[in-house]
């Protein structure tokens, strides 16, 4: 405890990028925002008005899950006040929605953010909200060309309202850097669209070099339409995000941006914003807090002349012999190779001030890991104790789902070895989450096999004989199900020929309906069972059946089959035999099965206003004559009372039971009773 403390304070006295005389400054002047900030919550992501009395910011604590926005003022003592909760805007998607990145326009009208509501374009899309009377209105998709089917966020709009900067995610590939490209999980870019005078958007454009070179986001264009801030990863040697400063001369052209040292820190910093006074510099601390800090007029650095810690196994906790590479930043050019003790992995490092410096650990079998320290402006002496944790093995999480349901599906997965084919790992990917993980070693490549009963299988290469600064890998694989090409033939009853009709396929092994026109084909999953139902607007009644595809044979070639369904015209006299309407035994009270088909019959009933019919129940010849005909005639009445609930007036129903006189076929056997247990519409 007492070391990691000493460590905890060292870091505060420097770190990598910082020099001395800054971290002075940051001491005296970074300061939490006083009535925001939380310990149990995150504040994230504030635009300030152009007053500096307005502030907006998201944060995840209110009740249920997902980032809303809020709302404080600037008081006169200097705090914030209470945040206010933006309902308008928040409750217009489900609880869970993330709401975030909201950017002012400079004269506080305007209110434009991104969100994961439903019925967007994309995963995440920009929205604005007007401010009225009443508060912020409700959100509005600013559509395209700037949302896509992709992700969009962290807007930012100029002061003149003619240019909209944010953010898409960028291709891991057009990282130009190899090591920053295996390191980072996902990368962003800034992108900017230019307003046309009829409100509409240009299509959006990168921004160039020196802008985006690895990875930015959270940009912020300050009151002079020219200044932009943003966070990015600009460096291999420390792969998360600092605040950058870039000014657009008169011919459009970015200056090389300029960290903004005076408020990075070793943490994530983000999401700055700046009133139009551009004194005080709000930011995002360590991911989670919102502080303030004066902006110097001068930057002053500081630096740290010592390094040591220790090399182990992340997972042992014993130390590892590990060679250590120092070069200098700039120059490249080596400054010194050592080894560390192998017996507890301690190490120590003397590093002569007014040099930048990239450290990199390397240990055969293992992870690497790099570090870096600038001091080229260092004035005094510092120590600094860092670990390194090396690993091993890598975890790869596989997470296997529906390509197209996304839902999870349950899969067998093994990894072998590239080249040897050896089998390296087996596993199951579960029903409930579709995830597997796996410990491989490193160095090594490796084929990764995935099947699942009625899907086409899948595989891909998965690579650790590289560098590998990171421990755990997700990959998200999507399977194609087999298909069965099915004909749904729809004929009249009587003269056989083709009808016009509707077709409603209900799945009833997973979540998925699909409508189709009658007398075509149409893929369904095979190892799935299906009730499939037929209605046509041309004056004929409904038909439903089911559609069992659970045994059919896997493998690549397409299968096919056929479904006949024959539609009754809705004529005097003609009679309609009603499936799967059941009763409890010697009962009439009707079973929750029999609901499916009773709703077609109110759709049917709705659809035809003057429609008249009978409902006409029969029994088996089992019991009493007497006794079935009374429990035909209320189980005749019990349907009537289910479609008069259902909005049907009973003017439209003759209710009316047979008992046993009326077999369509003899009561010789179980098969036999069970058809004439019946109930028929009879149009009258």
């Amino acid at each position: 405890m007492k070391t990691n403390c000493i460590f905890w304070w060292l870091s505060l006295l420097g770190y990598a990028a910082w020099g001395q005389t800054d971290s002075v400054y940051l001491n005296l002047n970074l300061k939490p925002a006083v009535g925001l900030n939380t310990e149990e919550y995150v504040e994230y992501a504030p635009t300030i008005s152009a007053d500096g009395k307005t502030m907006i910011f998201q944060s995840n604590r209110g009740e249920g899950s997902g980032y809303k926005l809020y709302e404080s003022k600037l008081q006169a003592d200097g705090s914030w006040s209470e945040p206010v909760e933006l309902t308008t805007i928040n409750n217009f998607g489900a609880q869970g929605d993330l709401i975030g990145g909201p950017t002012l326009s400079f004269d506080g009208n305007l209110l434009i953010f991104f969100a994961s509501f439903d019925g967007g374009m994309g995963r995440e899309d920009i929205y604005y909200s007007v401010r009225t009377a009443d508060g912020w209105g409700e959100p509005v998709n600013l559509g395209a060309p700037v949302n896509t089917a992709g992700y969009e966020g962290f807007p930012s709009f100029s002061a003149d309202g003619k240019t909209l900067y944010f953010v898409r995610e960028r291709p891991l590939e057009e990282i130009p850097n190899k090591t920053v490209r295996k390191a980072l999980p996902i990368a962003y870019a800034i992108y900017a669209a230019e307003r046309n005078t009829d409100g509409s958007w240009q299509e959006p454009k990168k921004l160039p070099l020196p802008i985006n070179l690895y990875s930015s986001r959270a940009p912020r264009i300050m009151a002079d339409n020219k200044t932009l801030i943003f966070s990015a990863i600009r460096s291999e040697t420390k792969l998360d995000y600092d605040l950058y400063q870039s000014r657009q001369d008169v011919l459009g052209n970015w200056s090389l941006p300029v960290a903004l040292d005076f408020v990075n820190t070793p943490e994530s910093d983000q999401f700055s914003c700046i009133s139009a006074a551009g004194d005080i510099m709000y930011f995002v601390y360590a991911g989670k807090d919102i502080y303030s800090v004066e902006i110097p007029e001068d930057l002053r650095q500081f630096v740290n002349n010592v390094v040591s810690g220790a090399v182990t196994d992340r997972d042992s906790g014993q130390g590892i012999a590990a060679t250590i590479k120092v070069t200098d930043a700039l120059t490249t050019d080596e400054v010194m190779t050592l080894q560390n003790n192998p017996n507890d992995g301690y190490f120590a490092l003397v590093l002569t001030a007014g040099r930048n410096y990239n450290i990199e650990f390397i240990a055969p079998g293992y992870s690497g890991y790099t570090m870096s320290y600038d001091l080229r402006h260092t004035k005094q002496y510092h120590e600094y104790y860092r670990d390194v944790q090396l690993f091993a093995t890598a975890r790869l999480t596989v997470n296997v789902s529906d390509k197209e349901l996304y839902e999870a599906v349950p899969a067998a997965i093994t990894v072998i070895e590239a080249g040897s084919g050896a089998v390296v790992a087996e596993g199951e990917a579960g029903a409930q989450d579709g995830r597997a993980t796996f410990n491989l070693p490193l160095g090594k490549r490796f084929q990764v096999l995935v099947s699942a009963p009625h899907f086409k299988k899948e595989s891909f290469a998965f690579n650790l004989d590289g560098l590998v600064m990171y421990r755990d890998f997700e990959r998200d694989l999507e399977l194609q199900p087999e298909k069965v090409k099915v004909f749904i033939n729809v004929t009249d009853l009587k003269n056989n020929s083709k009808v016009r009709s509707r077709i409603l396929i209900r799945n009833k092994t997973r979540d998925e309906v699909i409508e189709v026109s009658g007398n075509e084909y149409v893929a369904l999953r095979a190892g799935d069972r299906y009730e499939i139902e037929a209605t046509s607007d041309q004056g004929y009644a409904f038909n439903s059946t089911v559609l069992d595809l659970s045994e059919a044979a896997a493998g690549e070639q397409t299968q096919t089959a056929q479904v006949a369904m024959k539609l009754m015209k809705l004529e005097k006299n003609a009679r309609l035999e009603l499936k799967d309407i059941l009763f409890e035994s010697n009962s009439y009270q009707l079973s929750e099965v029999s609901y499916a088909e009773l709703r077609r019959v109110v759709k049917l009933m709705k659809e035809n206003p003057d429609l008249r019919v009978e409902i006409a129940a029969h029994t088996d010849d089992v019991g009493s004559e007497a006794y079935n005909l009374k429990l035909s005639e209320k189980r005749a009445q019990s349907v009537v009372e289910f479609l008069v609930d259902n909005q049907i007036s009973p003017d439209r129903f003759v209710a009316r039971g047979y008992g046993e006189s009326q077999p369509v076929v003899p009561n010789d056997s179980e098969e036999n009773r069970a058809r004439n247990r019946r109930v028929e519409l009879k149009i009258l």
